[in-house]
């Protein structure tokens, strides 16, 4: 953190700033407004149909901006950075369907375009590798079949294991390990001079995030490694999902 090569989370300002006894009502927030700022990505900002973003989520979107290597694990929806627009549409509908205006749900769609271009156009490439479970492949998210099926294709010819994504299939007749109960996270690899991995899980606040570093970081490493070996091969997990899109 001395040296910046490490961003203060606004959690750690927050326990330095009691650890040192910094009270004065001023000057802690003025910290703590920092610490909350450092996170905030140009590309979101200047946006006046952006809602406000929990900082956890600021968090998660820095990380995932910097990762060198993203693995991600999912057992109820594609993966973020895998869902094409239409199925990305049809999840944020079904999120915020009662919550929010037209503007807001067009630019919550529009994230997930964002956020994709961010990490498949980067150079050098980002290794994403994902482990999605075989229930959320057989899951409809209120769209229409076309939809489903054109998912289900782009899955199968984007995750063949022959690029920069690497996607296998979980099996539902996989044995019960360590990381299954935990739901869908994420572990990102950041560059040799941050922290090693990092791992970010949904939160029940839809904008919200939890952060784990150190060992709980570790520890969801090991469990996506796990659910990752027992998992179908590339080229049996593309045959699994080509034969669901043919079925629908």
């Amino acid at each position: 953190m001395e040296y910046g090569l490490w961003r203060a989370h606004y959690t750690q300002v927050l326990a330095l700033a009691d650890l040192y006894c910094v009270y004065e009502s001023g000057e802690r927030d003025f910290l703590l407004r920092l610490a909350r700022d450092v996170f905030r990505l140009p590309a979101w900002e200047g946006d006046f149909n952006a809602p406000v973003l929990d900082v956890s989520m600021l968090d998660a979107l820095w990380l995932e901006s910097m990762a060198e290597r993203i693995r991600c694990y999912d057992a109820v929806l594609i993966p973020d950075l895998l869902r094409i627009p239409e199925y990305a549409e049809a999840v944020v509908r079904r999120e915020h369907e009662t919550q929010a205006a037209q503007a807001e749900l067009t630019w919550r769609t529009g994230m997930y375009g964002r956020r994709q271009r961010d990490v498949f156009d980067r150079r050098p490439l980002v290794d994403v590798e994902a482990v999605v479970a075989e229930a959320a492949l057989r899951r409809p998210v209120g769209a229409p079949d076309a939809v489903w099926r054109a998912q289900l294709e782009h899955l199968a010819k984007d995750g063949d294991g022959g690029g920069s994504v690497q996607l296998r299939v979980l099996p539902t007749t996989a044995a019960y390990l360590p990381g299954m109960g935990a739901g869908s996270f994420t572990v990102f690899d950041l560059p040799a001079s941050f922290v090693p991995a990092i791992a970010c899980r949904p939160s029940p606040h839809l904008d919200g995030v939890a952060v784990h570093e150190g060992q709980a970081g570790h520890w969801y490493a090991d469990a996506f490694n796990r659910l990752q070996e027992a998992a179908l091969p590339a080229a049996d997990s593309a045959q699994l999902i080509t034969d669901l899109a043919a079925d629908i």
